[in-house]
């Protein structure tokens, strides 16, 4: 609730994404526990570093990756594909897809999934995507819940402006 209040980000750091997503990914299996459960990471061939508040950010993906795995509870799978470009402050920046091995998302979800309250579960208060939402939007940055095609599962895009983005080192 308290990343709800916020209209910013409060802290402001330079952090490694790909530990940070697979400490997400645990925070989210202990809400979810699975046996089963895997993780699939494909963080492309260059480290991706990003500036902006780490612990809300993680908090983010936790909510974003538990939804994805209790989309098959029986079998969860989550991957997760980052694409960066680095333009200074122009382009496309990051995209973060978590993708799930559900059924994937009604209409109704893609539509109302981020509002407060929205849920399909049993469980919960429908307000994990509302404060990913929250966060990502405070970052200057937006999740999207993509319609679901043929043979294709649930996937969540977070996209990040590129100044969140940290110039890989020459």
């Amino acid at each position: 609730m308290r990343f709800l209040a916020r209209d910013s980000v409060l802290a402001q750091e330079a952090f490694p994404l790909a530990p940070m997503l697979e400490e997400a990914y645990e925070e989210a299996r202990k809400y979810q526990p699975g046996k089963a459960a895997l993780l699939s990471l494909d963080t492309g061939k260059t480290p991706i570093v990003v500036t902006g508040d780490r612990a809300a950010l993680k908090h983010a993906l936790a909510e974003v990756m538990l939804n994805a795995l209790q989309a098959n509870p029986a079998d969860p799978k989550v991957g997760v594909r980052l694409h960066s470009e680095f333009n200074g402050n122009a382009g496309q920046g990051l995209q973060i897809e978590v993708q799930d091995n559900g059924a994937g998302f009604t209409p109704e979800a893609v539509q109302k999934g981020a509002a407060p309250f929205f849920t399909t579960r049993n469980v919960g208060l429908g307000l994990g995507l509302t404060v990913s939402r929250k966060i990502i939007e405070t970052h200057h940055g937006r999740l999207e819940i993509l319609p679901a095609k043929s043979g294709v599962a649930g996937i969540v895009r977070i996209s990040l402006p590129p100044e969140t983005l940290v110039p890989p080192e020459a």
